[in-house]
């Protein structure tokens, strides 16, 4: 197990999770309630206004009551839709997120997943397979197969990770994008300096399991984001096969004959920019091993 104590500024004491508690939910909606409440009486109060003048120049005070009474039923109606939105909002119970229908992450994406295919011979033909759970898929290259929210790649794989399709163009790696990942939690995870990042993401990653060329890809896709952020708030999903990140985007990669690969290694890196040092518990893993046909996956994902 690897605490990552020689990075004395990435790991810090424990810290509440990014995800939202009920609590957090029902004050931050509390709130957007009373606003809108204070708004519409601003609107209903000039209104009264209007009308009133209007009656007195008319001298009808019965539709004066006629109108008011209207608006009263329009503030009562909308005060009620505010309200189901808050309950809906905190006690949400559908499965996996606990927010119910209402998503609080409705535009944090799947960003650059590729996958690495490392064949146990010279060449191998490989079916890998994406199944998304939720969300759905923005780009695939080289073109998947789509079958419903399934979605395959039949290629020949060499043992030197170089990939082929049945045309014989050449890829480095599969790759794809989808929306809607959903909620995060940073309840473990580090702590890093913009400056820093460069070099904790190459000893992380290596330390996780990723050679010199899939981390160097890592970080020259994600560090010029990340680079100038007074400080980045990491956290690695994906390693947990039980995870939210494996449920909600289940991989499964076989050789002609139906075999599974022998090792996948799969990597999310959940992140945030922070003006400030956060606290947080260090992430602990263990290195990831290869042996026989083996499959590596990085992407990942910035929580705004």
């Amino acid at each position: 197990m690897n605490d990552f104590m020689q990075y004395p500024n990435y790991n810090m004491p424990p810290a509440n999770t990014e995800v939202p508690g009920k609590a957090v939910l029902a004050s931050r909606l509390k709130y957007t309630n009373i606003i809108l409440t204070v708004l519409l009486a601003v609107v209903v109060i000039a209104g009264v206004i209007v009308v009133l003048m209007t009656a007195r120049m008319s001298g009808d005070m019965q539709e004066v009551t006629k109108d008011v009474s209207i608006m009263q039923e329009d503030i009562d109606s909308i005060e009620k839709t505010v309200n189901d939105i808050l309950e809906q909002g905190c006690n949400g119970s559908s499965s996996g997120s606990g927010y119910g229908d209402w998503d609080p992450y409705p535009d944090v994406e799947v960003e650059k997943p590729v996958v690495y295919l490392y064949p146990d011979e010279p060449e191998k033909e490989v079916h890998v397979e994406l199944e998304l759970r939720s969300g759905g898929m923005t780009t695939t290259w080289p073109f998947a197969s789509e079958n419903g929210n399934v979605y395959s790649w039949d290629v020949t794989a060499c043992d030197d990770g170089t990939i082929f399709d049945a045309d014989g163009n050449e890829y480095s790696y599969l790759f794809w994008e989808a929306k809607d990942y959903g909620p995060h939690s940073f309840d473990k995870g580090f702590c890093v300096a913009g400056e820093d990042t460069a070099d904790f993401l190459r000893s992380t990653l290596s330390e996780i399991g990723l050679t010199p060329r899939e981390y160097n890809d890592f970080i020259v896709y994600w560090l010029p984001r990340m680079q100038d952020n007074a400080y980045n708030i990491i956290t690695f999903e994906g390693l947990d096969p039980e995870d939210a990140y494996n449920t909600n985007n289940r991989l499964s990669v076989t050789d002609a004959g139906g075999k599974a690969a022998d090792c996948v290694l799969r990597i999310m890196m959940a992140w945030k920019a922070s003006d400030e040092a956060e606290e947080i518990e260090a992430q602990e893993f263990e290195t990831f091993e290869r042996k026989g046909f083996t499959v590596v996956e990085w992407g990942g994902t910035e929580v705004k």
